[in-house]
């Protein structure tokens, strides 16, 4: 690749910007199992706590070689129409208008065994390697276009989500981003790609793509605009309510996997962007909960304790505690014994609470 077709890490990002990123956990690396390649992508730290930069924005897949040449450039993340962060696009601005796949995002990058596709963060999650070998199989005869790195979605039986592909099993063009500066192109860009392509519709502004009916059994859609080069989403009602159904996200389940010891970064980082605030709000709410049933119980022990005669009992401290509501957690507080498992019971959220439509917090 010649140096008109590719940057670095050191010329993308300042100083030590990326470093940075990383030691603080907004930016995980990780090096290729066999090839001296490192991807970077967003933690989930990064996500929840809404830590975007031009650093955690621009790591959505991107991919160096051990000197810093950039080989493979993803889109910079991109956010729901009206979600904090989303871009601006003016409702008569010339757009781009492509359906919103339902898959895996698939980054091809150069091997010297030709082509390769990694996910988001990974070069060997299954759907990578699924994936590396479709494209190698299939379509042995094509290359990416010099300075480009392309982008496809991953689609098989077996990585659905929620749309249904009709046992779909291929690699759907979803366009491309010039390695050097970071511009971005629709699937057009492409022309030469064998497979299957992204959906395009006729939606010549961004006013008239708002205004489009959802299609029955689809996500969404991908609005690029022209002048600008930014991108946002706009996902049906439909399809959140169906993910919530697949995944089972209840406060039920959250209230459980973080008593296990789960954090609210590993709870919400399968998640889609509409659930990532209701996750973290009903973790606040459920960890502040604990904190005040503690305090209550430390605070109505030590009243007690200061109205107790010289010289108390157990039955002294019984005669006063035995009459309160905490009664349970006094006693265990008394004697030194854990008790905020029992706590966490308390909170216990009813079975059917479930995050109602569209939150816009976070991917």
């Amino acid at each position: 690749m010649s140096p008109t077709t590719t940057t670095t890490l050191a010329a993308i990002f300042p100083p030590d910007a990326l470093a940075r990123a990383i030691a603080e956990g907004l930016v995980r690396a990780q090096v290729h199992p066999e090839l001296p390649l490192t991807i970077y992508n967003y933690t989930e730290k990064c996500t929840y706590a809404n830590l975007w930069d031009e650093v955690t924005l621009a790591c959505r897949g991107l991919i160096s070689d051990a000197g810093g040449t950039v080989l493979a450039r993803p889109l910079v993340k991109f956010f729901n129409h009206g979600q904090p962060g989303a871009a601006v696009i003016g409702l008569d601005e010339p757009v781009v208008v492509t359906d919103k796949a339902d898959g895996s995002l698939g980054i091809v990058y150069p091997t010297p065994d030709g082509p390769a596709v990694a996910t988001r963060g990974s070069f060997a999650s299954d759907q990578a390697r699924h994936a590396t070998a479709l494209l190698r199989e299939r379509y042995p005869h094509w290359a990416p276009p010099d300075g480009l790195t392309v982008l496809v979605e991953i689609i098989y039986p077996g990585n659905r989500i929620v749309v249904d592909y009709g046992g779909m099993n291929d690699l759907m063009l979803l366009g491309a981003v010039e390695i050097a500066t970071g511009r971005s192109f629709p699937p057009g860009a492409v022309a030469d790609w064998p497979g299957p392509v992204v959906e395009t519709f006729a939606y010549p502004t961004f006013e008239r793509a708002l205004a489009a009916p959802a299609r029955p059994g689809r996500e969404g859609l991908v609005v690029h605009a022209l002048g600008s080069d930014v991108r946002v989403k706009i996902k049906y009602e439909e399809y959140v309510h169906l993910h919530r159904i697949v995944t089972g996200l209840s406060a039920r389940g959250v209230w459980a996997a973080l008593g296990g010891g789960a954090t609210v970064a590993e709870i919400a980082e399968p998640l889609p962007d509409e659930f990532h605030g209701w996750v973290t709000e009903l973790a606040t709410r459920l960890t502040t909960g604990l904190a005040e049933l503690e305090k209550q119980v430390a605070q109505v022990h030590e009243k007690i304790m200061e109205g107790l005669p010289d010289g108390w009992t157990r039955k002294d401290y019984a005669m006063v505690a035995g009459r309160h509501p905490l009664r349970g957690y006094l006693f265990a507080h008394l004697d030194g014994k854990p008790y905020r498992r029992q706590l966490w019971e308390e909170l216990k959220p009813d079975g059917d609470e479930r995050p109602h439509g569209r939150t816009f917090d976070d991917e």
